[in-house]
C-alpha cells in the first residue's frame, strides 16, 4: 500500500516525465533577417510630427531599434490608427517566417502615417505591409470645414504616398478600405459619403500601382451601407467579431496572391 508521501513522490515523478515529454525547452529565438552590417545601419527616427503620432513615438523608436539592431526578420507590419492599435494581432495571425509588428496609433492621421512610414515600416524590411488609414482624417478635415473634394484629394494622396513608399521598397502591399461607421458614432452622417468616395479612390490607386485592395466595407456594412451593429459597440471601432472578418479577408486576399502574412 502506498502512503501519502509515496503517492506524492509518484505524482511528482509522473509530472516530471510529462513535462519532459511535452518539451519544456526555451522557445526558439526570432528568425534573423540576415541583413549585412545591421549594427551600422543608420536608424530612421521621424521626430515630432504633431498630434496623435507623437504619443507612441518613443515606444516605436525603441522597438524599431531593437528589430533593426538585432537583425530580426519581419514578415508583416500593420500600419494604421486606433483600429489597428487595438487589434491584438497574435490572436488572429501566426507569424510566418518572421515576426509581425503593429504600428497603429490611436487618433493618427494618414498624413502623419505617410511621414513616419520610412521609420515604422520600411526600415524594418518586412515582406508585407497592411495599410488601414483615413478615418481620422475625414473627421479632422470636416471639423476644419474643408470641402469634400479637398478631403478626398488629401486623404487619397496620403494613402497613395504610403503605397508608393512601400512599392519602392519592394514590399507586398495590402491597402484596406476605410471601415464604415454607424449612428452610434457622432460624426457618422457627415463622413459617410466621403468614406465611400475615398474607398473608391483607394481601389483605383491599387489597380494603378499594383497593390492589393482589401474591401472590408463590403462585408462589414448593413443594407444601408452602415457598420453592422453586431460588429462594434461605439459605431466606429470593431470588436472581436469585426476583427474576425478583417483577419479572414486579409488572409484570403494574401493567399489569392500567394503572399504570406
Amino acid at each position: 500500500m502506498i502512503n501519502g508521501v509515496g503517492r506524492f513522490g509518484v505524482r511528482m515523478l509522473w509530472l516530471s516525465a510529462l513535462v519532459s515529454s511535452a518539451g519544456c525547452a526555451m522557445p526558439e529565438p526570432p528568425k534573423l533577417a540576415g541583413h549585412a552590417a545591421a549594427e551600422e545601419m543608420p536608424l530612421i527616427q521621424p521626430g515630432k510630427l504633431g498630434g496623435a503620432a507623437d504619443v507612441r513615438r518613443m515606444f516605436f523608436d525603441f522597438w524599431n531599434e531593437q528589430v533593426v539592431r538585432e537583425n530580426v526578420a519581419v514578415s508583416t507590419v500593420f500600419m494604421g490608427d486606433s483600429i489597428t492599435e487595438l487589434w491584438d494581432l497574435p490572436v488572429y495571425f501566426a507569424s510566418n517566417d518572421g515576426i509581425i509588428q503593429n504600428r497603429g496609433i490611436s487618433g493618427d492621421l494618414a498624413s502623419a502615417m505617410a511621414r513616419r512610414f520610412q521609420a515604422d515600416v520600411v526600415q524594418l524590411r518586412p515582406r508585407t505591409v497592411v495599410i488601414l488609414a483615413g478615418t481620422n482624417d475625414v473627421s479632422s478635415l470636416l471639423r476644419e470645414n474643408r470641402g469634400e473634394n479637398q478631403i478626398i484629394r488629401e486623404v487619397g494622396a496620403s494613402i497613395e504616398s504610403m503605397m508608393d513608399q512601400a512599392r519602392a521598397a519592394k514590399l507586398n502591399v495590402l491597402v484596406c478600405s476605410i471601415l464604415p461607421t454607424n449612428s452610434d458614432y457622432r460624426m457618422h452622417a457627415e463622413g459617410k459619403k466621403l468614406r465611400s468616395d475615398i474607398n473608391e479612390k483607394i481601389r483605383e490607386a491599387c489597380k494603378e500601382k499594383g497593390c492589393i485592395y482589401v474591401d472590408y466595407a463590403s462585408q462589414m456594412s448593413d443594407a444601408n451601407g452602415d457598420l453592422r451593429k453586431d460588429l462594434a459597440r461605439d459605431g466606429l471601432h470593431p470588436h472581436y467579431k469585426g476583427y474576425e472578418i478583417m483577419a479572414r479577408m486579409l488572409k484570403e486576399a494574401a493567399a489569392a496572391h500567394r503572399i504570406r502574412l
